[in-house]
């Protein structure tokens, strides 16, 4: 059996190495398109969760400010309970001074 030897030309050759860098050139294609739609769904998944976390957030503010908006309305105020103490003491002293005659 004679083997018969083809010979291969520098043209024959660029053509070859052409033909693997096209394929590697598709496979990253097709790699960087897959690592895209990866990536894109990723974000997607980040913005939802930050939009659902700034709603939290804001719902959260709004009941603390609403909280402390509201203090008042369940406390009195220092200076107020400062003037009714102030007051009372006064009538304290008057009703003494009055048992005491």
């Amino acid at each position: 059996m004679k083997k018969s030897k083809k010979l291969v030309t520098t043209d024959d050759l660029a053509i070859i190495v052409a033909k693997g860098f096209d394929d590697v050139k598709k496979e990253f294609k097709t790699e960087l398109n897959s690592f895209k739609g990866e990536t894109e769904n990723n974000f997607k998944k980040v913005r939802n969760d930050l939009d659902s976390f700034k709603v939290e957030t804001e719902d959260n503010f709004r009941k603390v400010r609403n909280d402390i908006l509201n203090v008042g309305d369940r406390f009195v105020p220092r200076h107020e309970f400062d003037s009714f103490l102030t007051r009372f003491h006064r009538l304290e002293q008057k009703v003494d001074a009055k048992i005491a005659k």
